[in-house]
């Protein structure tokens, strides 16, 4: 935090960038705001950017096979991210790490794809190494990681805050639901994967968010949804058993 104060302050100097060019959205001046012009230090939005590879970097790496460190790495987030030092016209610049994701992780946003061709694989962010794709579990641990950090982001509950949210929970609703509507003929494995990081161990803040509606999403997503699912998508029984487990430990009936 307080480097990122440093850029701003200008003990270390650097050009004027426009922050128009890394939102997703045109903004005006608000009233109110710390910083109006339209222009930043472009240290500091290198910085930002560092910060915002770092959090996806650990997704990554750390939360596919543990989803619990998810959640520390999503209170870092949502605290830098959220601090009217490092807003822009009154909103955060959190579109940064957001076109990140929508790189990685592209099934959280709508996109669809086969895992077993070329062009499906492109789509919904399977890496390569080398000339080679990476593994089916390597590709799964990085999806479950991402879609387990997307929940820690897009569950955060700002109600007692004086800070604005700065990634509210109707992105996590959308990016439910973009999965969950997929026609028949266009689920992947890939989004089994995501779908049940992102729902196993952050359903209560769900269900603290939407009440009787996220039960309904969530009936759809771990009993209806693998339903519609390809022969060779293994993760979809994983979210049949998700629906089993949110039965016997917390007494959510979805079936």
């Amino acid at each position: 935090m307080g480097i990122l104060r440093e850029s701003l302050g200008g003990q270390v100097p650097s050009p004027p960038i426009q922050v128009g060019r890394f939102v997703l959205e045109p903004r005006e001046p608000v009233e109110g705001a710390t910083y109006n012009e339209e222009t930043l230090p472009a240290l500091f939005i290198y910085l930002i950017n560092i910060c915002a590879k770092g959090v996806i970097s650990q997704f990554i790496n750390e939360c596919g096979p543990n989803p619990k460190a998810a959640d520390p790495i999503g209170v870092f987030t949502a605290q830098v991210f959220s601090h009217k030092d490092f807003q822009w016209r009154g909103k955060s610049l959190i579109d940064i790490l957001i076109a990140k994701f929508r790189i990685v992780c592209p099934v959280l946003f709508g996109f669809r794809g086969s895992d077993r061709t070329e062009r499906g694989r492109l789509a919904i962010g399977w890496r390569k190494d080398g000339p080679s794709w990476i593994t089916e579990q390597s590709h799964n641990d990085r999806m479950a990681g991402l879609g387990a950090g997307f929940a820690s982001i897009s569950l955060r509950d700002f109600s007692k805050a004086s800070k604005v949210n700065p990634y509210p929970p109707t992105h996590y609703w959308k990016a439910m639901a973009g999965i969950i509507n997929s026609p028949p003929n266009e689920t992947s494995n890939t989004q089994y994967v995501v779908l049940r990081s992102m729902i196993d161990g952050h359903e209560q803040r769900f269900l603290n968010f939407y009440g009787n509606a996220a039960v309904t999403a969530l009936r759809l997503a771990l009993v209806e949804f693998p339903k519609k699912a390809p022969q060779n998508a293994s993760a979809a029984g994983s979210l049949l058993a998700l629906a089993e487990v949110l039965k016997t430990e917390g007494g959510l009936v979805l079936a």
